[in-house]
């Protein structure tokens, strides 16, 4: 089995982790959006009982994207300036 080097193992775990910081930010704002219309809204049908499961569902899928895209991330990461 061919041996990889530890910097294109960095690199590839940068580009994977940064893509899903991106997307999970992404995600987390359109959610938010959404939670908010739904207050406002504040219609209590069956309809909007499974709007607010489905919701609360994706925050916690959410959280999960970007907690392993933290995880995943190289440890000498560092912000831009």
């Amino acid at each position: 089995m061919p041996s990889r080097s530890p910097g294109a193992i960095e690199s590839f775990r940068r580009r994977v982790s940064e893509s899903m910081l991106r997307t999970g930010t992404e995600l987390a704002i359109d959610q938010r959006e959404m939670e908010a219309r739904m207050a406002a809204a504040d219609n209590r049908n069956t309809a909007f009982s499974s709007a607010h499961g489905a919701v609360a569902m994706a925050r916690w899928a959410d959280s999960a994207v970007l907690w392993l895209a933290w995880r995943i991330h190289p440890r000498s990461f560092t912000p831009h300036p």
